[in-house]
């Protein structure tokens, strides 16, 4: 979100006393900041990990002097009767991070409520809608009054102090907002990556970080960054068109002495015990990685390990070494873009590798067993034909005969983000209007279901059977914990009772009659009301 600063990454734990962190607190700022993560899509119900992109956004304002607050509702049982108490104590502004899809319905809901209550405090979004499409935002919601697009926290920061000031944003870049009966927009791309040292994130405002994690596993699980950006061009993918106006190279690693010293840090103060990397991708240097966890390993720091950005081609050149080395240093999940089964569509993706590639890499990893090999597809690309929606399936039921441990996430339906390749092709392929006002943006996300719009219905059938049965194609239960409770059993027991059938059905290619699709929608549904009806 705007303006951003150079990164200066450190590279030393030394001199701490020397530098000004968020707990010296140099001046009290006036009123209250109330930073709100909204409810997420269906998978929000079983993984949770922790707020950063909110820690990041008020990071700078905390600094400043800013007293700030955190509310996720997705852990809040009495999310509303918590805002109205924050409401009467002396509000600043209202933050929410937003993603597209289901977050944008409840982020909605989130400003209604709180103009309600208090119609004088300002309600500000950020997050990934916002950057890629700030003025859908402020033209769909009323109860909208700022956008911050892009990085968040020095514009943000900024915006607080304009706020503070009953001041016009007009000279804050990166920000849209209304005025005098119109949208005025600074909203502008970055030219550099934003660098947050790890002890100016203000992680005390989250007071229990129990309650953070996936399928009940019961970890303490820290996401952090090991490197910035992307140096590669996914045509599906944001990423390319957010780093295409950053001056020089679009990724950058973090010295290895830093994100360990980051590493210590969450571990001593808070008890971290498994490291979640939310890089883009965390391999383009295979160095980057090893000197990483060498440096954890000299300091015997006793964390797991977990990797969200791997590609095909970044595996291919893993030795059997590296990976032993991955798995000494306690990693067990690596997320890999494989996508699709047609090698065509993986060419349109610009993924850089053939399905024999995929194979060939879940074969290695097969003989490291202890790292979860963890697979995501995309489903609905525009020009994909029926026979490769049936390449993508075949490729799963192979990655997982050749592979049992790996996992076989639910397929993505293709999103057409405006400002990828794949929006431009979309819009000629498929001729129809692309997702413009926010109540569109709303009803699109990555959960949900091919459009009939955009998909013929012996397509939209067999992405409907492949949906439900990658639930089943692997076994996911068998990880669920008794933390889950009542939501642990019951995915225990459908998938016990449906899993025979799902991968018949699968294998078959049998979609007609397809009644588990509608079942799955209304479960999906009565989940996430009740995750939000506190």
């Amino acid at each position: 979100m705007g303006r951003k600063r150079r990164l200066e990454a450190t590279g030393s734990a030394k001199g701490y006393g020397a530098r000004m962190t968020f707990q010296d607190k140099p001046n009290k700022k006036p009123g209250r900041i109330v930073m709100i993560y909204p409810q997420q899509g269906f998978s929000g119900t079983y993984v949770k990990h922790m707020p950063l992109s909110l820690l990041y956004a008020v990071s700078e304002a905390v600094k400043a002097g800013y007293d700030a607050v955190i509310l996720d509702t997705r852990v809040a049982p009495d999310w509303k009767g918590d805002l109205r108490r924050l409401l009467a104590e002396g509000t600043l502004c209202v933050g929410i991070s937003v993603m597209s899809g289901a977050p944008i319905r409840h982020a909605v809901a989130i400003g209604r409520f709180v103009k309600s209550l208090a119609p004088d405090v300002p309600v500000v979004w950020g997050g990934p809608h916002a950057t890629f499409d700030p003025l859908s935002i402020l033209s769909g919601d009323p109860n909208c009054d700022y956008v911050v697009s892009g990085y968040g926290a020095h514009t943000f920061h900024l915006l607080c102090d304009a706020l503070a000031a009953q001041k016009s944003p007009s000279d804050i870049a990166g920000v849209s907002w209304r005025e005098e009966g119109g949208i005025r927009s600074n909203a502008k791309p970055a030219k550099s990556f934003e660098h947050i040292d790890f002890r100016d994130i203000p992680y005390r405002l989250i007071s229990d970080y129990g309650v953070y994690g996936q399928l009940g596993q019961g970890r303490r699980i820290f996401s952090m960054y090991s490197a910035y950006g992307c140096p590669y061009r996914c045509s599906f993918c944001s990423s390319p068109a957010q780093y295409a106006e950053i001056d020089g190279k679009k990724w950058l690693a973090l010295s290895a002495t830093e994100v360990v010293d980051h590493i210590e840090h969450v571990v001593k103060t808070y008890g971290a015990n498994y490291i979640y990397f939310i890089d883009d991708d965390s391999f383009p240097s295979l160095k980057h990685v090893e000197a990483v966890i060498d440096e954890i390993a000299a300091r015997s720091l006793a964390v797991k390990l977990g990797f969200r950005g791997a590609r095909i081609n970044e595996i291919l050149r893993m030795s059997d070494e590296f990976l032993d080395k991955l798995t000494r240093a306690g990693t067990d999940i690596l997320h890999i873009g494989a996508e699709s089964g047609s090698d065509r569509i993986l060419a349109l993706l610009r993924k850089d590798c053939t399905s024999e590639d995929i194979l060939a890499c879940n074969r290695k990893l097969a003989r490291h067993a202890e790292i979860t090999a963890a697979y995501n597809f995309i489903m609905g690309v525009p020009t994909e034909t029926l026979d490769e929606l049936k390449a993508t399936r075949d490729l799963m039921l192979r990655l997982v005969e050749d592979h049992p441990n790996c996992l076989v996430f639910p397929p993505n339906t293709f999103r057409p983000l405006p400002g990828t390749e794949l929006y431009e092709l979309a819009t000629r392929e498929w001729k129809r209007p692309m997702p413009a006002s926010l109540a569109d943006w709303e009803n699109i996300e990555v959960e949900g279901s091919f459009s009939g719009a955009w998909q013929d219905r012996k397509k939209q059938s067999f992405g409907h059977l492949l949906l439900i049965a990658s639930y089943f194609v692997d076994n996911k239960a068998a990880r669920v914990k008794p933390g889950l409770g009542w939501f642990g059993w019951l995915a225990k027991a459908i998938h016990f009772v449906y899993r025979p059938f799902a991968l018949f059905r699968l294998r078959h290619g049998f979609d007609a009659w397809l009644w588990e699709y509608p079942v799955y929608r209304l479960l999906s549904r009565l989940l996430s009301r009740f995750n939000t009806s506190a």
